[in-house]
């Protein structure tokens, strides 16, 4: 039976896909209407059910030319970019992407051809990753929210391109300054520091070599960008439980589950958590062991929705 929008009754649908989240399934399809935008789910008649979409996501960017007066610190104006035979600046453009979804070993990227390089073309794989980003519920990089995400919005409007569906985000660079007192909150550190996988060793001459369209090293950025989204997986599992304000999956699945990682097996604790007017048994997950969970009902039976306990 095909599925109908309950809000329209359009059956111009998209599904927004299975994830599954620490080994358990659910058994619900979630839709999303091209109509009237509504999000929906309805049973699959399987014991599965959809989590949301969970995108890690880096890019590359490519140098800009400029003339300068000196090597030290200094203003440069935009009047300062050098133009090409066309009168065309050369500003940055999008060198490469990569990403995989939460859980899933496959990696996904995408990199300019040495002669879009050099044309300072990177259209084509704007369109595959405004593909991705369209898909996911949730988005996750290291200063995505400042540098990859405002990046990729900049060359979508430029290239005549719409904003991708809307989505929620999470900067592990955010997360790692407001939670901790690390030495430093780069992610080839925070690998090192969680003996994680590391991130590849690059230097400027691959930025170089890659915008004159050498096709050997942009072989080598694709590599890079790739491990990059790996480790970040890895510092982003490992600084979940300490994430206060995370996407609260619960919400998003309509049910009740662990709002960071959207497992179901939860630990009820000895703790309670007092608000000015009521107080909430505490869980523990089971899946990523985030420490605090309030139950959706308070001492009261006054329906809310779970979600992390402030601390």
């Amino acid at each position: 039976m095909k599925a109908i929008c309950p809000k329209c009754n359009s059956t111009h649908l998209r599904k927004k896909g299975v994830i599954y989240s620490s080994g358990y399934e659910t058994n619900m399809q979630r839709y999303v209407c091209h109509t009237c935008k509504k999000q929906f789910q309805v049973p699959k008649g399987s014991p599965k059910v959809d989590l949301p979409k969970i995108l890690l996501f880096d890019i590359e960017t490519a140098l800009m030319e400029v003339y300068v007066w000196g090597l030290y610190k200094q203003f440069i104006p935009h009047t300062n970019i050098i133009k090409d035979e066309n009168g065309e600046e050369k500003s940055w453009f999008c060198l490469s992407w990569a990403a995989k979804w939460l859980y899933d070993d496959t990696i996904l990227s995408d990199i300019v051809t040495p002669d879009e390089s050099i044309a300072r073309d990177d259209s084509r794989i704007l369109k595959s990753i405004w593909k991705l980003l369209d898909e996911a519920d949730i988005v996750i990089g290291h200063n995505g929210d400042r540098f990859d995400i405002r990046k990729l919005n900049a060359r979508f409007i430029d290239n005549g391109m719409n904003p991708p569906s809307p989505f929620r985000t999470v900067d592990t660079l955010k997360v790692a300054r407001r939670e901790f007192a690390f030495v430093s909150y780069k992610q080839d550190f925070l690998t090192k520091h969680f003996k994680l996988p590391q991130k590849l060793s690059t230097e400027f001459q691959l930025w170089v070599d890659c915008m004159a369209g050498d096709q050997k090293r942009l072989d080598e950025m694709a590599e890079y960008n790739r491990h990059d989204v790996m480790g970040l997986e890895e510092v982003y599992l490992k600084l979940r439980p300490f994430i206060k304000n995370h996407p609260n999956l619960g919400v998003l699945m309509e049910m009740d589950v662990c709002p960071n990682c959207g497992c179901e097996h939860l630990d009820e604790t000895e703790a309670t958590y007092f608000t000015s007017a009521n107080q909430f048994p505490v869980y523990r997950c089971q899946g990523c062991k985030t420490p605090y969970i309030r139950h959706k009902k308070n001492s009261n039976y006054v329906q809310t929705n779970m979600r992390s306990v402030p601390r």
